[in-house]
C-alpha cells in the first residue's frame, strides 16, 4: 500500500549565526500551501545548537511563528538526533539547513516523490548561489558544491540530509540514530543513510525538490576552500573508516588517482590560464593531504564545527 503522509515535520537545524527569518518565512508559507490543498499537517521547527542560547533564533522563531526548541548539547548528530525525537508522532521529517532556500513547490515535490516511490528516503537537489562579488576562480559555485545531475528515481551515491525527507516509520522499524561520534566531523548523514539502505530503505531523488545555498563569506576565500577541502578529507577517512566497504588497498589506490589528476589539473590550469582549474586542483590536493593526515592520526579525528 502506498505511503500516505498526512503529519510533517520541517526542522532547521542552527547555530544562530545566519539569517533566519527569509527562509523561516518560506517554509511557513510552503507549510500553510500543502495545508491549504491536502489533508495534511505541516509544521515548523528552529533547532537551536548555538553555544549559549541565541536569541537571534529564539526571536526569528516567535517572529515568524514556528516552533522552537533548544538543543543544549553541540554537535552534528545531537542536533538532527533531536529533530527525529521532535518527530517522533509525524509520517515524515524534513532536515533543511540554515543556509538554503527552497523553490516554490519543493515541499510538496518531497512529498510527492516520497509517495509516488513508497520511498523511505527522498533526496533533493542543492544548488549554490553565489553574490555578485564572488571570485569568477570559483567556477560558478562548482568548486564550493558539486550539484547532482542524476535525473528522477533511486539515488545514486551517498544521501545527505540538507535538503531530504525521512519517513519515520523508517526510523522506527531500523532504530537508527545519528552516531555521536561525527559531532564535530561532520559525515553523521553520510553514515546514517548508508545503514538505512543497508536496512533495506529506498532512498529517491527528486530534481523538482530544489534548494539554492548561499555560502558563508569565507567560502569565497582561497584559504576557506582549501580549508573545508583539507576538513572533508579528514571527514571522509573517518566515514571510510566506518562504513569499511572498501579495502585500504583499494581506498589507497583511489585517494592516489585523486592526487594525481589533481597535480595534472594544477599544471594545465597553469600553462592555459584557467585560475578555475588551478583552485579545484588545489582543493583536491587539500582533500588528500587531509585524508592522509587523519589516517596517520588514527581515525576519527575531531575537528572544528562548520558546514
Amino acid at each position: 500500500m502506498p505511503k500516505m503522509l498526512k503529519t510533517i515535520l520541517i526542522t532547521v537545524p542552527t547555530t544562530g549565526a545566519r539569517p533566519l527569518r527569509p527562509l523561516l518565512d518560506d517554509l511557513a508559507q510552503q507549510a500553510h500551501g500543502v495545508e491549504n490543498s491536502s489533508a495534511r499537517t505541516v509544521s515548523v521547527m528552529l533547532l537551536d545548537n548555538s553555544p549559549a542560547d541565541s536569541q537571534t533564533a529564539r526571536v526569528a522563531a516567535a517572529a515568524c511563528r514556528v516552533e522552537y526548541r533548544r538543543v543544549e548539547q553541540p554537535g552534528f548528530s545531537q542536533v538532527r538526533n533531536a529533530a527525529m525525537d521532535a518527530a517522533q508522532q509525524h509520517d515524515a521529517l524534513v532536515f533543511i539547513d540554515d543556509d538554503e532556500r527552497p523553490v516554490p513547490g519543493w515541499l510538496r515535490a518531497l512529498i510527492t516523490s516520497a509517495e509516488a516511490n513508497d520511498a523511505d528516503v527522498v533526496v533533493g537537489p542543492v544548488a549554490v548561489r553565489l553574490p555578485p562579488h564572488a571570485p569568477r576562480w570559483l567556477g560558478g559555485g562548482r568548486l564550493i558544491r558539486q550539484v547532482r545531475t542524476q535525473g528522477d528515481g533511486p539515488l545514486e551515491g551517498f544521501a545527505q540530509s540538507g535538503n531530504t525527507l525521512v519517513c519515520m516509520s523508517t526510523v522506527r522499524r531500523t532504530g537508527l540514530r545519528f552516531r555521536s561520534a561525527f559531532d564535530r566531523t561532520g559525515g553523521e548523514d553520510t553514515v546514517f543513510f548508508h545503514e538505512m539502505a543497508q536496512r533495506g530503505a529506498r532512498i529517491f531523488f527528486t530534481r523538482a525538490a530544489l534548494v539554492f545555498e548561499t555560502p558563508d563569506r569565507d567560502r569565497l576565500t582561497l584559504s576557506g576552500v582549501v580549508r573545508r577541502a583539507f576538513r572533508g578529507g579528514r571527514t571522509a577517512a573517518a566515514v571510510e573508516a566506518e562504513l569499511k566497504d572498501l579495502p585500504m588497498p583499494r581506498r589507497l589506490i583511489r585517494r592516489t588517482g585523486k592526487l594525481a589528476r589533481a597535480l595534472c589539473r594544477i599544471l594545465s590550469g597553469t600553462v592555459c590560464s584557467r585560475p578555475a582549474d588551478c583552485v579545484r586542483g588545489v582543493q583536491d590536493v587539500a582533500f588528500v593531504c587531509g585524508w592522509g593526515m587523519a589516517l596517520l592520526a588514527g581515525v576519527p579525528v575531531a575537528v572544528s564545527r562548520g558546514k
